[in-house]
C-alpha cells in the first residue's frame, strides 16, 4: 500500500513539473511575436539551405562508398546547382503553405508550424541514402521529427536565434555554390570541354567544308532496309545514299557507346584509350573536336545518351558548345533524392504512357536535337562549323516519342504492353512469350524508323538553308544490338555483328561520288582520319587512314583488318549472366569474309559471315581454315601491339 502511495505521489510530482515549465514557457511564447507566418518561413528557408547542401555532400561523399572506382558519376553534371535549388524551392513553398496556415490560424502553434518542415529535412537525408528503401526512410523519419521537434519546441527561443544569425551566412554560401557551379560540372571529374579558338593558326577562318557527324545510337546494320531488310525501316536513309556514299561492312570498335565514340573521336582502338565501364576519356589523345576547333571550326555536340556520351565522359573535350542533359522541370527534380524517390514517383506508370515519351526516361528525342543543332548552325553566321549528333531512340527501353504514328505490328496500348518496353532489361527473356518477344523486336524497328525520319528532316534543313552542298555528312552507328542471336539481347554482351556490324553512310561536299557503293570492310577507327584529309586542313593527328581511298577514281585498296574490342561486363541484367564476356576482356578482328573471336577464356571463333551471316556456325576447328586461323592471329597481336592506355583500365567482377 505504501509502495502504491509512492508511486501516485511520484506521478503527480512528475505532471506537476511538467505543467509548470508549460506555465513558464507560455509567457516566452507570447513574448516570441515573431514566430508567426514570417518565422516559419524563415525557419523553412533556413531548413532548405542546410539540406540542399547536405545532400549535395552526401551524394558526393556517397559515390567512392558505393563505387570505389574514380570518373564517372552517371548523373545529370548541373546537380552542384540544381540539388540546393530543389530543396530551397521545395522548403519554401511548404513553409509559405505553414505561414499562411499559421496566419489564418494563429494558435496552430510550433509541432504543426514546424513538425512537417523537421520531418521533411529528416525525409530528405534519409532517402539520399539509396540504399534505404523508401519505407523505411518514412518511418525513421518520423520517429526522428518527432523527437527533432519537440526538443525545438522547449528551446524555441534559442533555436530562432540559430536560425536569424546563420541565414544570411546559409544563403550566401548556397549562392556561392551554386554561382561557381553554374556552366560548370560534378567535382572530381576531370573537365571535359576546352576553349576553342575563333580563328585558325594561319589567322583566318578554316576554309574547309562544315563537317557534321551523326551517330545513330544502338542500330544495327541488319535493321535498315538500306542493307535489305525486310521492312522498311530507313527510307530517308535509301535517300541520301543516292546522294553519297554507302559501306555495306563498316565495323565498329567496340561493342558499348564510351569506347566506340572514343574510337571515332581520336583514331585510337579501344585498348589504347582510358575509356571503361566508370572511367572517362582522359586528355593524353587529342580528339576531332579538338583539331576542327584548332583550325577554325566553330564546334558543338548534342546528345542524347547523357550518361555514356555526356560531357563528364571526356568527349565533350573540343566542343567550345556542347548540350548533354536537359533541364526541364522534370529533369531537375530529378535530380534531387526528394524529387527522384517521392515527389516524381508514379507520374510516368506505364498506364500514362501508352504512346510513349521522350521525358520518360529523361533522354531528349531526336527531333529536339535536330531543332538544337539547327538553331545553333544558323547563329555561326557562315562560319565553318562541326556538329556532332548522338540521337539515343532506338535504345531501350525502345519507345519512340508522342506523336510518331508509324508503327510496325501491333502498336503498344495497354499497361502490359508497355511494361515489356519499360522492364526490358531487367526482364527475364526466357519467361517471355514469342509474341512479347516479337512486339519488342517490332518497337525497336519502330525507334529506328523515327530516327530516319528526323534524319531525313534535318538533311532537308541543311539543303533548305544552303549548306548541305557545302557540308561532309556522315551518318552511322556506335553499336548494334542483339534480339536473340545466340540467345543474347541487349548489347555491350559480345562482339558478334549483331553488335558490331553497323551503318556507314558518307554524303561529301557537292555529292561527289554519289551512289558510289563500297563492299570492302572499313573501321569506324578510321573516321577522324577522313574528316582530317576531306576538310584538307593538314597535319593530321588521327592513326588509321583516310576512307577516301575506297571512293577514289584509281581505288583498289588493300584489305585491312579491323579490331573490335570488349574488356569488362558493361551490364549485369538476369539474361546477361552467361554473356560471353562474362568470361573475360573479348577481342575480334574482321578480315575480309572472316570474322575472329577470341574468347576471355581462349575459345576461339571463325566465321564466314558471307556464307554465315548470322555467325551460327564456328569453322575454328576445321583443318582447312589453319592457315586462315594463323594469318588473322598474326593480324590481332598486330594490331594489340600499339601504344597502352595511360591510365588504369577498368574492370567489373
Amino acid at each position: 500500500m505504501i509502495d502504491f502511495q509512492q508511486t501516485v505521489r511520484g506521478w503527480r510530482l512528475k505532471k506537476l513539473r511538467r505543467d509548470r515549465r508549460e506555465l513558464a514557457m507560455r509567457p516566452r511564447l507570447g513574448q516570441e511575436t515573431s514566430f508567426r507566418p514570417l518565422c516559419v518561413l524563415g525557419i523553412a528557408l533556413w531548413l532548405g539551405l542546410i539540406i540542399g547542401l547536405a545532400e549535395l555532400v552526401l551524394t558526393r561523399v556517397q559515390k567512392p562508398l558505393t563505387d570505389p572506382s574514380p570518373g564517372l558519376f552517371r548523373m545529370n553534371r548541373h546537380i552542384m546547382w540544381t540539388i540546393p535549388t530543389v530543396n530551397l524551392v521545395v522548403f519554401g513553398f511548404c513553409g509559405l503553405v505553414a505561414a499562411l496556415m499559421l496566419r489564418a490560424r494563429p494558435r496552430l502553434g510550433v509541432r504543426v508550424a514546424v513538425g512537417p518542415l523537421v520531418f521533411l529535412a529528416t525525409l530528405t537525408l534519409l532517402l539520399s541514402c539509396r540504399w534505404l528503401h523508401v519505407l523505411a526512410c518514412l518511418v525513421l523519419a518520423f520517429l526522428f521529427a518527432f523527437r527533432l521537434t519537440r526538443r525545438i519546441e522547449s528551446g524555441l527561443p534559442a533555436f530562432r536565434r540559430l536560425v536569424r544569425r546563420t541565414l544570411p551566412a546559409m544563403a550566401g554560401l548556397v549562392a556561392a555554390v551554386i554561382g561557381l557551379s553554374l556552366g560548370g560540372q560534378i567535382p572530381g571529374v576531370r573537365q571535359a570541354a576546352a576553349p576553342t579558338p575563333a580563328v585558325s593558326a594561319g589567322g583566318q577562318d578554316a576554309p574547309g567544308p562544315n563537317v557534321l557527324l551523326v551517330v545513330l545510337d544502338t542500330v544495327r546494320a541488319d535493321h535498315l532496309s538500306l542493307h535489305g531488310y525486310r521492312r522498311d525501316t530507313s527510307p530517308n536513309l535509301s535517300r541520301l545514299a543516292r546522294r553519297g556514299i554507302t559501306f555495306k561492312q563498316a565495323r565498329s570498335t567496340a561493342p558499348w557507346t564510351l569506347p566506340s565514340h572514343a574510337s571515332m573521336m581520336t583514331g585510337r582502338w579501344p585498348h589504347e584509350l582510358s575509356t571503361g565501364i566508370n572511367h572517362p576519356l582522359d586528355g593524353t589523345h587529342e580528339t576531332l573536336a579538338e583539331y576542327l576547333a584548332a583550325n577554325g571550326y566553330a564546334t558543338a555536340g548534342f546528345v542524347g545518351n547523357a550518361t555514356y556520351c555526356g560531357i563528364e565522359t571526356g568527349l565533350g573535350r573540343g566542343f567550345a558548345h556542347f548540350e548533354d542533359h536537359e533541364l526541364s522541370v522534370a529533369d531537375i527534380l530529378w535530380t534531387s533524392a526528394l524529387g527522384q524517390r517521392i515527389l516524381l514517383q508514379g507520374m510516368f506508370r506505364p498506364e500514362r504512357r501508352t504512346g510513349g515519351t521522350p521525358n520518360d526516361y529523361h533522354r531528349k528525342d531526336a527531333a529536339q536535337i535536330r531543332r538544337d543543332m539547327l538553331a545553333w548552325v544558323e547563329g555561326q553566321k557562315g562560319r565553318p562549323f562541326f556538329a556532332f549528333l548522338n540521337l539515343y531512340d532506338a535504345h531501350d527501353p525502345y519507345m519512340p516519342p508522342t506523336g510518331f504514328d508509324r508503327h510496325f505490328g501491333l502498336r503498344p496500348r495497354s499497361a502490359a504492353d508497355m511494361s515489356i518496353l519499360e522492364r526490358w532489361f531487367i526482364h527475364d527473356k526466357k519467361k517471355l512469350t514469342p509474341e512479347e518477344i516479337q512486339s519488342v523486336l517490332d518497337a525497336y524497328d519502330d525507334g529506328i524508323a523515327y530516327l530516319d525520319e528526323q534524319l531525313g528532316e534535318l538533311v532537308d534543313d541543311l539543303d533548305w538553308l544552303g549548306l548541305l552542298a557545302s557540308t561532309l555528312v556522315i551518318v552511322t552507328a556506335d553499336h548494334g544490338e542483339h534480339l536473340g542471336e545466340h540467345q543474347l539481347y541487349g548489347h555491350a554482351s559480345s562482339l558478334y555483328d549483331a553488335e558490331i556490324h553497323v551503318p556507314l553512310l558518307i554524303l561529301l561536299p557537292d555529292e561527289a561520288h554519289a551512289g558510289q557503293v563500297v563492299t570492302a570492310q572499313v573501321s569506324l577507327r578510321d573516321l577522324a582520319a577522313t574528316v582530317a584529309d576531306v576538310t584538307g586542313l593538314g597535319g593530321s593527328p588521327f592513326p588509321g587512314r583516310s576512307l577516301a581511298r575506297h571512293w577514289a577514281a584509281d581505288a583498289s585498296p588493300q584489305p585491312e583488318p579491323s579490331l573490335s574490342e570488349v574488356d569488362a561486363p558493361v551490364m549485369s541484367a538476369p539474361n546477361q549472366g552467361r554473356s560471353p564476356v562474362f568470361r573475360g576482356p573479348m577481342k575480334a578482328v574482321a578480315a575480309g569474309k572472316h570474322v575472329y573471336v577470341r574468347n576471355g577464356d581462349g575459345q576461339e571463333e571463325l566465321f564466314d559471315v558471307e556464307a554465315d551471316p548470322m555467325q551460327s556456325r564456328n569453322l575454328a576447328g576445321l583443318p582447312q581454315v589453319q592457315s586462315i586461323l594463323d594469318q588473322i592471329r598474326t593480324d590481332l597481336d598486330r594490331l594489340l601491339q600499339a601504344e597502352a592506355p595511360v591510365g588504369p583500365r577498368s574492370r567489373q567482377d
